[in-house]
Formats: structure tokens, sequence, C-alpha cells
């Protein structure tokens, strides 16, 4: 795959249930390369609402596992595993830090020469006390031949 890619990544917020859901999608240039590790490394901007609240994202997905290094008006290293093991962080925002519990119950990955597909379906707590169900799909295509607006 080439270095400059498009990333996508879209999700639905199940509250309270599933009476409530909030949809989400995200399109944002990126940069791609594969370690020597095979690890798919994406770096992207999260764009905010305030200049200075600004996020640098760094998307590590391998076989079994899905990272999620944010670093800038939010900090935290979210990792979805496949697994039924709980993963914890602390996640620090401009108006306080709160520590996420993720429980993943189900993860996909699909690679192609110019794709890299992340499929996820977790749920969240915040202080152990349970938040929301979250589902995720993370796409990744090379930006070739793709138009430069985007």
């Amino acid at each position: 795959m080439t270095e400059d890619v498009l990333v996508t990544i879209s999700g639905k917020h199940l509250i309270g249930g599933e009476s409530e859901s909030e949809d989400v999608e995200l399109l944002v240039p990126g940069t791609y390369r594969c370690t020597d590790e095979g690890i798919h490394e994406i770096v992207y901007e999260e764009p905010a609402e305030e200049e200075s609240f600004g996020t640098k994202n760094t998307l590590r997905i391998d076989g079994s596992s899905m990272r999620i290094e944010k670093r800038g008006g939010c900090t935290a290293e979210l990792c979805f595993l496949n697994s039924a093991e709980r993963t914890r962080c602390n996640y620090r925002t401009p108006y306080g830090t709160f520590l996420i519990g993720i429980s993943t119950s189900d993860f996909r990955v699909t690679v192609t020469e110019n794709c890299i597909t992340a499929e996820l379906i977790y749920a969240m707590d915040v202080g152990d006390a349970f938040l929301k169900d979250c589902e995720m799909k993370v796409e990744v295509r090379a930006r070739e031949g793709m138009p430069d607006e985007i």
C-alpha cells in the first residue's frame, strides 16, 4: 500500500440498549507504513472544534489487536484485543481524566493490497460502570487515483 492513505472510521454507540444510538463517521487523510514486525501503522489528525484541542492519532493493527494512541487535546492508549480480556486506560481530556475499560467481543481484520479493514464490537465502561456498547469499522485505503480534495 502507498504511504498516502484515506482513513474512514465509522461507528455506532448504543446508549441505553438498542433504543438509542449515535452514529459517528470520520474521513481524514493519513500516512501508512508496515513495521518490520508486520504491524500496520496509520497516523492521522483528528479534527477539533477548537484549534487547541486537536489530537494526533496513531493506529496500530495486527492480527490479534488494534491500538489507538491519542496525543494532543485528548491523550490515551486504547487497546482492543481479539480475546475476552478487558483492557483499561486513562483517558485524559482538557476537562479531566477518566479510567476507561474496553471489552472487545468481536474483532476482524481484512488486508488486501490497497485496503485494510478492521471491524470491532466492544463494550465501554468508565470507572467500572457500564457506559455503552459500540461498533466500529476502520477502513484504510490507498489515496492513489483519488481526488486531492478528499
